[in-house]
């Protein structure tokens, strides 16, 4: 059985698994390493093990605005499946290094025809993608810079299965498109409360229990719609108490908005 660290992968059986691993070479990802150029072909697609990776939309003259993470939980190209020629109009950017494996655009094209596992998971990651980015969109539009860092954090600690995250003001404010004062002032509020240390370049989630209790209800809805895709057996990075107290967290907030909602006077 080949051993491999991607979620995705993980999902797929033995002999899938052999096929598409035999096409990939697995490489280092680099801090500000460039994937995807914006409105460049292609080239490779990634099964990311471990780093970050962050897609960022276009919305100036050199300017981007991150709209998605991907880490060990994902791929990075997956509009591939849609469109094998495909020309992203979205950045690719290496945030936290780490490793890949990597395969060639048209060998992962080709190679879906004869996987149909492989193809499902990536279906059904592709579904969790569109919930993350049109929800992520609608976070940034309607919820404060607090509650969108701490969404944030808690979608980076999960990408990256770590709690300690080498992450800079100046990184998070790009990555949000908030100034990077606004940055400093959320984070040593979520210090000050004990969800959060920080060390220079660094950010640890403490609390992340707290941490979600303090976010708006988009990460819930986030990781909920990521687990009815893409369920795994797979617990090697699980932290079970912790996981159920988040869980619990997330589902009475939900069912406190859907109580508010059910209150609101009909029109």
């Amino acid at each position: 059985m080949t051993e491999v660290r991607n979620k995705l992968l993980r999902l797929i059986p033995g002999d899938e698994l052999s096929r598409i691993v035999g096409l990939c070479e697995r490489i280092s990802l680099r801090p500000h390493q460039v994937l995807h150029h914006y409105r460049l072909p292609m080239e490779h697609v990634y099964f990311v093990e471990s780093g970050l990776v962050s897609v960022a939309a276009r919305v100036g003259h050199e300017e981007f605005v991150e709209v998605w993470l991907i880490g060990s939980e994902g791929l990075v190209g997956a509009p591939v499946l849609l469109a094998p020629k495909t020309v992203p109009l979205h950045r690719r950017t290496v945030q936290v290094s780490g490793e890949a494996l990597r395969i060639r655009t048209g060998d992962f094209s080709k190679i879906l025809d004869d996987l149909p596992h492989l193809r499902s998971v990536v279906e059904r990651y592709l579904a969790a993608v569109l919930v993350q980015t049109s929800q992520s969109g609608a976070c940034n539009a309607y919820h404060g810079v607090k509650q969108r860092l701490a969404r944030w954090l808690l979608v980076a600690r999960n990408a990256l299965g770590k709690d300690e995250m080498p992450l800079t003001h100046v990184m998070l404010a790009e990555l949000l498109g908030v100034r990077r004062a606004s940055v400093t002032e959320c984070l040593e509020v979520l210090q000050k409360t004990g969800m959060i240390s920080t060390k220079r370049g660094w950010v640890t989630v403490e609390d992340a229990v707290g941490l979600t209790k303090l976010c708006c209800d988009c990460f819930g809805l986030i990781e909920r719609e990521y687990r009815r895709h893409l369920l795994s057996t797979d617990h090697t990075d699980s932290r079970p108490e912790e996981d159920a107290a988040i869980t619990t967290t997330v589902a009475r907030r939900q069912s406190e908005s859907a109580d508010r909602e059910l209150s609101r006077p009909s029109d």
